[in-house]
């Protein structure tokens, strides 16, 4: 690893622990960060172009620990639409648990940053289809049950307001993960 890769890593790991201790992500300053990682208050702006941006990319990151975890210690015996609902569950959970940053975070990732849990899904969904669907059309059964998601959490309030599901309750964002997965994945 390279130095600028180790500075870069060091920033995260920092954004990730304040955000951790934190309950609102106005608190989450340049200085704080910088001071966390030991590393000048410029460093932000010369590796991300913006703390934003950091921020952004540590919360992804913390989706991320979330769905390798969950994929390292899955059943390989359960089905894949079960398996498929329970990734889908979990990340939700983490969204709602973490939501003190999450909603802010939620525009940078559906604008700009990459969907890693649709690729996370995509061996699940074609599992799901044994065959029955090209790769084509299950990526973007992948994109959109991961992009339906994300927009979902980010407008929470009218989503309720319009469907009477209240994602951040636990019981109905489960019904709804089950009720969107058994829409797609038929």
């Amino acid at each position: 690893m390279n130095k600028s890769d180790k500075t870069k890593n060091q920033l995260i790991q920092a954004v990730i622990e304040l955000l951790r201790e934190c309950y609102d992500i106005s608190e989450l300053t340049s200085r704080k960060i910088t001071e966390r990682a030991k590393i000048n208050l410029s460093t932000i702006n010369y590796h991300f172009g913006s703390k934003d941006e950091l921020v952004n990319i540590a919360v992804n990151k913390l989706i991320e620990e979330v769905s390798h975890s969950y994929f390292k210690g899955n059943n390989a015996e359960e089905n894949p639409r079960n398996k498929l609902k329970s990734f889908l569950i979990s990340i939700c959970d983490m969204v709602v648990d973490y939501r003190k940053y999450t909603k802010d975070t939620i525009p940078y990732i559906l604008l700009q940053g990459k969907f890693n849990e649709a690729i996370q899904i995509l061996p699940l969904v074609k599992a799901c289809f044994e065959e029955g669907k090209s790769d084509e059309e299950c990526k973007i059964i992948s994109y959109q049950l991961i992009s339906f998601l994300q927009l979902v959490f980010y407008r929470s309030d009218e989503f309720k307001l319009f469907s009477g599901v209240n994602i951040m309750n636990k019981e109905e964002r489960d019904r709804f993960i089950n009720m969107q997965t058994d829409l797609l994945i038929r």
